[in-house]
């Protein structure tokens, strides 16, 4: 049995391995050429309309709806989450085979709003996703700071990736009530990763909310690009604020 205290180190050398990895396939393809969310070649002419990861081979997940389910009548272990009016949903397992090395399995959603690849946009890069997680995973700030770069690092194709992320103010979000019984903590961060999709991307702010479910846990993303008064991050919070799980 593996002591606790290895924990942070093994965390740290696979963070480590992830920037090797990214730092040999930027050297072998180009920054230019760096993968979308499948993994495979970027489709330039496709950016604007739908999400890199929409050619990926059906895992048996199933849609995601079949991941929400519905509330009524239904067995615990689905959730419910908001959309971007004209927005695109994608949906994969964990870990993502863009980034192999995150160490949390289960499933993920996006909630993209038209135009997240759209340079010129007013939604460029701000978005949210949902780790819908099975199994006891390490929910510390440390953990998901480094589960984050780790995540970026694959998804962006580049080893500049830097994540900060802050402690919660209490272990219940302190500026305002706990969602049902099931909000375990909200943390604010930064994301800089310089390129990502093979364009240049903004600093983006991050909140990192965590979720005690009635079978998994939950960690709920928002990246924004654009001040917290935009419409953008208007719609965030909306969806961050519609999320159930049952």
């Amino acid at each position: 049995m593996i002591s606790m205290t290895w924990f942070p180190r093994l965390r740290h050398s696979t963070v480590s391995a992830a920037v090797i990895l990214a730092t040999s396939a930027s050297m072998a393809c180009g920054q230019a050429d760096a993968a979308g969310h499948d993994g495979g070649p970027p489709d330039a002419g496709a950016i604007d309309r739908e999400s890199p990861d929409s050619a990926a081979p059906d895992t048996g997940a199933g849609t995601d709806a079949d991941v929400g389910g519905s509330p009524d009548g239904a067995m615990p272990g689905g959730f419910l989450l908001d959309s971007f009016v004209g927005g695109f949903d994608d949906h994969f397992t964990l870990p993502p085979r863009f980034s192999s090395l995150l160490p949390l399995t289960g499933e993920e959603v996006t909630r993209e709003p038209p135009g997240f690849y759209d340079v010129t946009a007013t939604t460029y890069f701000s978005y949210a996703f949902l780790w819908w997680v099975t199994g006891t995973p390490d929910l510390s700030t440390g953990a998901l700071r480094d589960d984050l770069q780790i995540y970026y690092i694959g998804l962006c194709g580049t080893s500049q990736v830097t994540v900060t992320l802050q402690d919660p103010q209490s272990p219940q979000d302190a500026r305002g009530a706990v969602d049902a019984g099931m909000l375990l903590a909200r943390r604010d961060g930064m994301l800089a990763a310089e390129t990502c999709f093979g364009h240049p991307v903004p600093t983006a702010t991050l909140e990192v909310s965590t979720y005690q479910c009635p079978d998994h846990l939950a960690v709920l993303v928002l990246v924004r690009s654009q001040p917290p008064s935009s419409p953008v991050g208007a719609d965030l919070v909306r969806i961050r604020d519609s999320f159930t799980c049952f």
